[in-house]
């Protein structure tokens, strides 16, 4: 096994990102998916010191979103948050007032064996997720994820040798289907802005109606991931 495959193992066994799809999923047509668009955002990148700011998910399926489905929750954060009350608005009162991480926990959790989760850089995502886990203690279940960064550049590298910085931005990748650029940097409107990104990708992606998770794995844009109990 060559150097990079190695520590790519390594960083999958770490975050609990798994190769095979459960089998109860695994040859489910897309057009029969129930979707959860997540969106968490964060003090800083660093999964070691990033805190959770707020959270956004919303349904959907193959027919369109469910509007009236929309979640979104400010996270109580303490210590430093670097520059992100600014970046997103928020204040420290917002801060302050804001729910519980285990409140996020508990709510989200209810839609990890019901629903596919569709996420923009999924990897950061569901590393804090799995962090947060750990902190309450309980088991990260079995989530699959479609993650529409990395169907975008499978899509791009058919396309292009080298992809260009920012191409696969969540805003790059919703301008080349000619969607409205959306509101940044709040949770459910990335969450709404990924879930439409996706229903476009995948009305290109599966023209027959009859395309199943499985199929959809060799773009690399199907995840899994778990933290069983230790």
């Amino acid at each position: 096994m060559g150097m990079l495959a190695n520590l790519s193992s390594k960083i999958k066994a770490f975050f609990g990102q798994h190769q095979g799809l459960p089998e109860a999923v695994a040859n489910l047509a897309l057009t029969e998916c129930r979707w959860l668009a997540v969106d968490f955002e964060f003090s800083c990148m660093d999964p070691k010191t990033a805190k959770f700011m707020s959270a956004g998910w919303i349904e959907g399926t193959s027919m369109g979103i469910d509007l009236k489905s929309g979640y979104y929750r400010l996270i109580r954060a303490k210590g430093d948050l670097a520059q992100s009350p600014i970046i997103h608005g928020l204040t420290p009162r917002d801060i302050a007032r804001g729910f519980h991480a285990k409140e996020l926990f508990e709510q989200i959790m209810q839609f990890a064996d019901s629903h596919i989760w569709v996420l923009h850089n999924a990897q950061l995502d569901m590393v804090m997720l799995k962090q947060l886990s750990i902190r309450l203690g309980v088991p990260l279940p079995t989530i699959v994820c479609i993650d529409t960064m990395q169907l975008a550049l499978y899509q791009l590298h058919k396309k292009m040798n080298v992809i260009p910085n920012g191409a696969a931005t969540l805003g790059a990748c919703r301008e080349r289907f000619d969607l409205a650029p959306a509101l940044a940097h709040n949770a459910l409107s990335d969450a709404m802005a990924t879930m439409e990104l996706w229903l476009a990708q995948m009305h290109i992606l599966d023209a027959t109606a009859q395309t199943t998770l499985q199929q959809l794995k060799a773009t690399g844009a199907i995840k899994v991931f778990a933290r069983p109990v230790a």
